[in-house]
């Protein structure tokens, strides 16, 4: 017969087994949202109604007002585009291109003047010329700002951690243990890695926390809402948690945040 002794030994072992070796459960995570695009013209007549309505959303998107795009309905529409100074014309130029494609169109002409401030465009269906589009260069910078974002208390590094990696923005890091194997899991990681420092809690205290309540669409707002905090205040810093729903907010927004013109700075200076 198995003694009692020899029983409670096993059950100590496993239990201590299990406490040493037990496995966080971390769940699914769903896959980054991809910008919608609207369905691709079938003719001449839709694609010019598609290309002159959708264009202003598109263009508001790179932190264009809509007073900057002047538009005129004709045989051959009409459109000038007033471009920010801080805004590449090449870009836009790109930008233009691509949402003509995306609806099923194509570029049938591009000239742009010596200077480089002036572009020329003509884009149409099926090669039926329908639009006709001119850059202009314009004085005035968008309304823009810097972003700081920090990601706080980063205890270990899981499948949430490791999409954070994977933004392109740069961000902060805040790590709460000191252990190595958590700063060897994040070396492949092009963000700044910080432990607890009197400089980072400085930052944190002034730090504005949009995930307190835990749902995508309102941290997706908050976020958003950061462009207009940071025009007003030309720097502003966030901190959010690394949990699910703040990572898929992060895949969304900030990368719009950027297109808008916002710089995203991860060694912010710290004013005492």
């Amino acid at each position: 017969m198995i003694s009692i002794g020899l029983l409670v030994f096993a059950s100590f072992t496993l239990l201590n087994y299990h406490n040493q070796y037990q496995i966080t459960y971390e769940p699914p995570i769903p896959k980054p949202t991809n910008p919608q695009t609207p369905e691709p013209a079938e003719n001449v007549k839709q694609f010019s109604d598609k290309f002159f309505v959708y264009i202003d959303s598109v263009l508001i998107e790179y932190g264009l007002s809509t007073d900057l795009i002047i538009k005129k309905r004709n045989l051959l529409d009409e459109i000038t585009i007033k471009i920010p100074a801080d805004l590449p014309i090449p870009q836009v130029n790109l930008v233009i291109t691509l949402t003509t494609q995306n609806l099923g169109g194509t570029v049938i002409y591009v000239v742009e003047n010596d200077k480089n401030n002036n572009v020329k465009m003509q884009i149409g269906f099926n090669g039926i010329h329908t639009t006709n589009i001119t850059l202009q260069e314009h004085k005035q910078e968008r309304s823009t700002g810097q972003i700081s974002v920090i990601v706080d208390s980063i205890k270990t590094v899981n499948k949430i951690v490791a999409r954070i990696c994977k933004i392109q923005q740069p961000l902060i890091l805040s790590i709460m243990s000191e252990n190595s194997s958590i700063f060897n899991s994040l070396k492949h990681c092009s963000h700044t890695l910080e432990l607890k420092s009197t400089d980072l809690e400085s930052l944190k205290s002034i730090a504005i926390k949009i995930d307190e309540i835990d749902g995508l669409e309102t941290i997706k707002q908050r976020l958003w809402d950061l462009g207009r905090q940071a025009n007003e205040s030309k720097s502003i810093t966030v901190i959010v948690q690394p949990r699910v729903n703040s990572l898929l907010a992060l895949e969304e927004i900030l990368p719009r945040l950027e297109r808008f013109g916002h710089e995203f700075n991860s060694n912010p200076v710290i004013n005492q």
